[in-house]
C-alpha cells in the first residue's frame, strides 16, 4: 500500500506503507514525510489500531498541530482513514494507492479520488536553490533550467563513496517545474521511504536513501523573483564561485573573493549571491569605504572599546557585525592606506580588535567579498592601493563584463526584472528590442533596471521604442 502526497492536484511522491509500520508522522521536525519550511509547525500523526467494528487494524488520525481535514471536515483526532478518503492541510492531500503513481508524470485519473485541494499562486516565486546534504556536509547549487547533478561512487557532484553505490547511482535535471530525478543504481533509491525509479520533486526537503543504506538529504527552496538571481550569460562565474563555495578547506572557511567591473554591473548583488550560497546564518553586512569620512571608517570597521579614548562607547563595527555571516567591501580601492594595512592584519589571522580596545582582539568567522570598479593594479603603481593586501585579495577573482558586452542578456533581464517588480510577463516589440540591445548601457544593469521600474509605473505590459 502506498500513501500519496499531492499539492494541488500535482502528485509530489508516494510513501509505502510497510505491513509491519504501526505509525507514520506527517509533518513535524522529523517526520516520515516532511513540508516545505512554511508549513513549520504542522504535525499529523497516523496510528494503526484494532478497529473492533471491522475486527481489524485500520489507520487512524491524529492532529498534533495544524488544520488537518478528512473528506474536507475538520480532524479532530480518532478519525479512521480508510481507503476512499483523503486528508488535507493547506495545499497539500493524501489518500491511499495499491500502486505508486512516481512513474508518471502527468495528472492522475479524474476518476480516481485522489484529493481536491487549491493550487497555490506560485508565479511570483521561482526555485532558487538546491542543498544536497550528506554525512555532515551540504553542497548547495543554485537552480537553472536543465542543470544536471548527479550522486554517485565517485567523480559525482555528491559522491557517496560506498562500494554498493553505483558510480553515477542518481541523477537529477532542473526543469521550470521542478526537479526530475532517476535511480540508475542497482541497489535501488528510497525516497521518502518508498523504493522509486524516478519522480519529480517541488520545494520541500526529501529523504534519499542511496542503495537503502546512505541517506542524502535534499533541500528544494523558492524565493520571490525579485530575489532571484538571473544568470545569463554570467553563468559561468556563478558557477565559478559557487565551486570555490563548495571547497571551503582550500580557504580554511574564511573565502575572500574580489568582484571587479563597472560601476551599475550587479557586483552587490553577486555578493549577495555569494552570502545564500554559502548557507551561512549570520548577517549580509555592506560596508561602502567611498561614503565614510576617513576619521570615522577604522570605527565603522572595527568597532569602538568603551573607555577606549575620550566619549567612546562600546560599539560593534562591520567586521563583529557580520561575524557568522558575510561583509561586504564596497569600494575597496578608496579605503584609506593606513586602514588596509589594519585590514591585512585582521584577514591574515582574523582576530578583530576594536578601537581603543587592549589585548588580541575577539576571533570572527566571517565570508569576505571585496568590490571596486577601479583598476587595483594601477592604484599599486598609484601606490595608493598596498602591495601586500593586493596579492592577498586577488586569489579568488571575478570581473563582471559590462551590460553593452552582453546584448544577449539584455531582453531576458529585462522581462525577469519587470516580472519581479509587477508580478506580469513583460512583452517587448521588435523596434523596442533593437534599440535596447544597440545602446551602450554606460549605466549598466543599474540604468536598465531603472528605466524598467520608470516603464512598470505605467501599467502597461508592452515595451514600445517610444517608452525608451
Amino acid at each position: 500500500m502506498y500513501l500519496l502526497i499531492f499539492k494541488g492536484d500535482r502528485h509530489l511522491f508516494s510513501f509505502y506503507i510497510n505491513s509491519a509500520k504501526k505509525k507514520i508522522t506527517v509533518g513535524g521536525k522529523d517526520g516520515d514525510i516532511l513540508f516545505p519550511s512554511e508549513m513549520k509547525g504542522v504535525e499529523l500523526t497516523m496510528r494503526k489500531e484494532f478497529n473492533f467494528e471491522k475486527r481489524d487494524y485500520s489507520w487512524t488520525l491524529y492532529p498534533v498541530s495544524g488544520n488537518f481535514k478528512l473528506n474536507k471536515e475538520k480532524v479532530v483526532g480518532g478519525e479512521i482513514f480508510e481507503d476512499d478518503d483523503v486528508f488535507s492541510t493547506g495545499d497539500y492531500s493524501f489518500s491511499f494507492s495499491p500502486i505508486s503513481n512516481l512513474s508518471v508524470f502527468q495528472k492522475s485519473d479524474e476518476s480516481t479520488n485522489f484529493g481536491n485541494t487549491v493550487i497555490m499562486d506560485e508565479g511570483s516565486t521561482e526555485f532558487h536553490k538546491v542543498v544536497f546534504s550528506f554525512a555532515g556536509k551540504d553542497r548547495v547549487f543554485n537552480y537553472r533550467e536543465d542543470r544536471e547533478i548527479k550522486i554517485g561512487r565517485k567523480n559525482a557532484d555528491v559522491n557517496v563513496g560506498f562500494n554498493e553505490v553505483s558510480v553515477e547511482h542518481v541523477l537529477f535535471k532542473m526543469r521550470e517545474n521542478g526537479i526530475y530525478f532517476w535511480s540508475k543504481g542497482k541497489n535501488g533509491t528510497w525516497v521518502n521511504g518508498v523504493n522509486v525509479e524516478n519522480g519529480l520533486l517541488e520545494e520541500g526537503k526529501y529523504h534519499f536513501l542511496i542503495a537503502g543504506k546512505h541517506e542524502v538529504t535534499v533541500k528544494i527552496s523558492r524565493e520571490k523573483s525579485s530575489e532571484s538571481y538571473y544568470v545569463g550569460s554570467l553563468a559561468p562565474f556563478f558557477d565559478k564561485i559557487e565551486e570555490w563555495l563548495n571547497q571551503p578547506a582550500l580557504f580554511a572557511n574564511h573565502p575572500i573573493i574580489l568582484l571587479t567591473g563597472e560601476s551599475g554591473v550587479g557586483k552587490e548583488v553577486f555578493a549577495e549571491f555569494i552570502h545564500k550560497t554559502s548557507g551561512r546564518k549570520g548577517k549580509f553586512v555592506t560596508f561602502n569605504a567611498a561614503s565614510i569620512p576617513e576619521n570615522l571608517a577604522e570605527s565603522e570597521l572595527f568597532g569602538t572599546s568603551k573607555g577606549g579614548f575620550t566619549g567612546a562607547e562600546e560599539r560593534d563595527g562591520a567586521f563583529l557585525t557580520a561575524d557568522g555571516g558575510t561583509l561586504f567591501l564596497d569600494e575597496i580601492a578608496e579605503m584609506p592606506i593606513n586602514l588596509q594595512s589594519k585590514l591585512l592584519r585582521v584577514i591574515e589571522d582574523w582576530k578583530v580588535k576594536k578601537v581603543g580596545q587592549s589585548g588580541n582582539g575577539k576571533k570572527v568567522d566571517v565570508n569576505l567579498v571585496l568590490a571596486t570598479n577601479r583598476e587595483l593594479e594601477k592604484a599599486v603603481e598609484d601606490q595608493t592601493f598596498r602591495k601586500d593586501l593586493f596579492y592577498r585579495l586577488t586569489t579568488l577573482h571575478v570581473n563582471i563584463p559590462p551590460l553593452r558586452e552582453r546584448a544577449e542578456d539584455i531582453i531576458p533581464l529585462s522581462k525577469h526584472l519587470y516580472h519581479g517588480l509587477s508580478g506580469r510577463n513583460l512583452i517587448i516589440e521588435d523596434e523596442a528590442v533593437e534599440k535596447m540591445q544597440a545602446l551602450s548601457w554606460h549605466g549598466n544593469v543599474r540604468e536598465l533596471k531603472s528605466v524598467i521600474t520608470r516603464f512598470a509605473y505605467t501599467g502597461k505590459d508592452l515595451l514600445k521604442a517610444s517608452d525608451l
